[in-house]
């Protein structure tokens, strides 16, 4: 594999994201709109304490793990899809029977 054949988004992170994510950053900063931003979230905070103090709050906490598990998830645990979707289904096709056999 030559250096042209790499996939620009591996490593750590999404390269591609992050360059748009920093371009996005400068032109905002370079429009001059920080200010206003900044004056836009001063009175907010100062009409919503409640919410912004919540706010805070769960971003201090940082990211949590999504109740949802990836495919990539199931698939590093040596599980298929299959396999963890089957219980549900039974579930439900059980719930189904027992409502209808009535």
């Amino acid at each position: 594999m030559n250096k042209d054949d790499k996939d620009p988004t591996s490593g750590e992170g999404d390269h591609l994201s992050a360059r748009r994510y920093d371009r996005h950053v400068r032109e905002f900063i370079a429009e001059g709109k920080v200010p206003d931003a900044a004056q836009d979230a001063r009175a907010y905070v100062e009409t919503h304490p409640e919410d912004a103090e919540k706010s805070e709050r769960k971003a201090q906490r940082g990211p949590h793990k999504s109740s949802f598990v990836s495919l990539d998830e199931i698939l590093a645990k040596g599980r298929s899809v299959i396999d963890r979707v089957r219980p549900l289904v039974d579930r439900a096709a059980n719930k189904l029977r027992h409502r209808f056999s009535k």
